[in-house]
């Protein structure tokens, strides 16, 4: 008898009840984070996911409120009623933007109250004016939150644009209710396009990417690292205004568009602004594109304490 033609058949019935699982799997999956509840973990970190928003697309959440602080998932211009991206590229990068902001106003927060926005497109020539004509739209004549914007290889889905925000939403028994601060110091650069230099919210300053602009003439130092020091120093500045000092840093991340090129320079220039340290903790990453073709870009936060009775 031969039983070579059943084997087949058994193996590929077990094949194919093992793939239905994994479909059911995937669809149970996809249903979880479609219905993830509002949740608050052990130390107070609440999970937030607002009527009318989108539905996650994997294992991830829209955003969490900590204390007086909203961080919200990188946002794409999905339309929340079919769950499908916007297709037209100006409306969908608006869409991404309203996303955030729908986000954002479930705490309380405004646009007004954004500590921190990083765009990632993929076509920086293409996408960054309409990335500044949508926040002209929603922010009005400003003041601008600070702002990096960075070009990458991909998105989820091939998609052309992601924001991400973090937002300061005081609650009601907070001991700073009075709202998030813009920056503008005297001797800081200007800003390029609709954000600003920084923020403070709270007891945090939040400094927007910072290029090695020269203050005095507003445009790039010539030399590479003559550049990524005064990208450092324009950091400063602003840290400074508001009472923190380089060893108050509490995050850095950096952006490359060469990282054998430039890492070796970032480290030189943090061992003579922070001497033997201690240093903060620090992403560096390497990304397609910077505004203007840039070569590096720094983006801090500070933390430095309100004194009692200053707001």
């Amino acid at each position: 008898m031969n039983t070579k033609p059943q084997r087949g058949r058994t193996y590929r019935r077990m094949i194919s009840s093992f793939l239905a699982l994994q479909l059911v799997g995937a669809a149970v999956g996809m249903q979880a984070w479609a219905s993830s509840d509002t949740a608050v973990s052990p130390s107070g970190v609440k999970t937030l996911s607002p009527e009318g928003a989108i539905q996650p697309t994997g294992p991830w959440n829209l955003g969490t409120r900590a204390g007086d602080h909203l961080y919200i998932a990188g946002m794409r211009g999905i339309d929340p009623k079919t769950n499908k991206l916007v297709a037209d590229e100006e409306g969908r990068i608006r869409q991404a933007f309203l996303n955030m902001k729908l986000i954002a106003e479930s705490e309380g927060a405004t646009l007004r109250d954004a500590t921190r926005l990083v765009v990632y497109v993929t076509d920086m020539y293409r996408y960054r004016p309409i990335v500044n004509k949508i926040q002209e739209e929603l922010w009005g004549k400003g003041p601008y939150p600070p702002r990096t914007i960075i070009e990458v290889d991909r998105l989820n889905q091939d998609d052309i644009v992601e924001v991400e925000g973090t937002f300061y939403a005081p609650q009601k028994d907070s001991i700073s209710p009075n709202g998030v601060k813009t920056l503008s110091p005297e001797g800081a650069i200007q800003p390029t396009g609709p954000w600003n230099l920084g923020t403070r919210a709270g007891d945090n300053i939040y400094v927007a990417g910072m290029r090695g602009i020269d203050p005095k003439t507003n445009k790039l130092i010539a030399d590479e690292e003559g550049r990524i020091r005064q990208a450092f120093l324009n950091m400063k500045l602003i840290a400074e205004s508001e009472g923190a000092t380089l060893r108050d840093a509490t995050r850095l991340v950096v952006y490359v568009t060469d990282m054998y090129r430039y890492r070796p320079i970032v480290n030189k220039i943090q061992e003579e602004l922070w001497g033997k340290g201690p240093y903060p903790p620090r992403t560096i990453i390497e990304v397609d594109r910077l505004n203007q073709d840039d070569i590096a870009e720094v983006e801090g936060t500070f933390y430095a304490p309100l004194k009692k009775g200053n707001h």
